[in-house]
């Protein structure tokens, strides 16, 4: 390394933060259903719908088998960096011992391959998360879960395959505790994705990102030295 140079091991980076709304789960209206916009959702009976009153829509997940699905495209994602998680979620559940676990799957997709739903778990899970006071639909964060980079193997230091074009996340309400989920319900406002992006020029920046498929341009000569 040249004499006074600076590299990433230098600088404390900022995260960038990626609300993902409610409605972003729901892509289109499968032909011939209700009204209800459905196509998105997975198996159970996940409807998007106004949360009481409030004129701000969320997904109503009526039981722990209910899923919803959404594409991410990694388009500034620097793949040396894990990716954290979490949701914003409440419930018609008036009392504070309330908990709910989500559990979060995801599918890296690269060229060529077919879009499939989240199938792999997180490095680090949700765990079960409790609502923040004894309110109905007060709203509360689940823990941070996270996909850290590989240790070993052709992908070492990288969170994802780099030439991961698309992730694709899964999502339920695996478990509740005192929440009666069939008729309290669990309601996801939405998701935060939370990374480091990338952001200077050369290997591993926004530029080179436009010049190669999906995250072939985080390969450094020697990514080694950058960790």
């Amino acid at each position: 390394m040249l004499k006074n140079s600076i590299k990433n091991t230098h600088l404390d980076l900022n995260s960038k933060r990626l609300w993902i709304p409610a409605s972003a789960y729901v892509q289109s209206q499968v032909t011939g259903a209700s009204v209800i916009l459905d196509a998105g959702f997975g198996t159970g009976a996940a409807q998007l719908l106004e949360l009481g009153i409030s004129a701000n829509g969320a997904i109503r997940l009526e039981a722990t088998s209910d899923d919803v699905n959404f594409l991410w495209i990694p388009q500034d994602f620097d793949n040396r960096f894990p990716l954290y998680i979490r949701h914003l979620w409440t419930s018609d559940y008036a009392s504070a011992n309330g908990t709910a676990t989500f559990t979060t799957l995801y599918t890296p997709i690269k060229s060529g391959e077919a879009v499939a739903i989240g199938a792999t778990a997180l490095t680090k899970t949700h765990g079960a998360s409790a609502k923040s006071v004894a309110t109905a639909r007060a709203i509360s964060w689940s823990k941070y879960g996270f996909i850290a980079p590989l240790a070993t193997g052709a992908n070492a230091y990288q969170t994802f395959d780099p030439a991961t074009i698309a992730v694709a996340l899964n999502i339920t309400c695996s478990a509740v505790a005192n929440i009666t989920i069939a008729t309290d319900y669990v309601w996801l406002l939405g998701t935060e994705l939370v990374y480091t992006p990338r952001l200077t020029y050369g290997s591993n920046t926004r530029r080179a990102r436009l010049l190669a498929d999906g995250l072939q341009a985080n390969l450094e000569l020697d990514v080694a030295n950058d960790i």
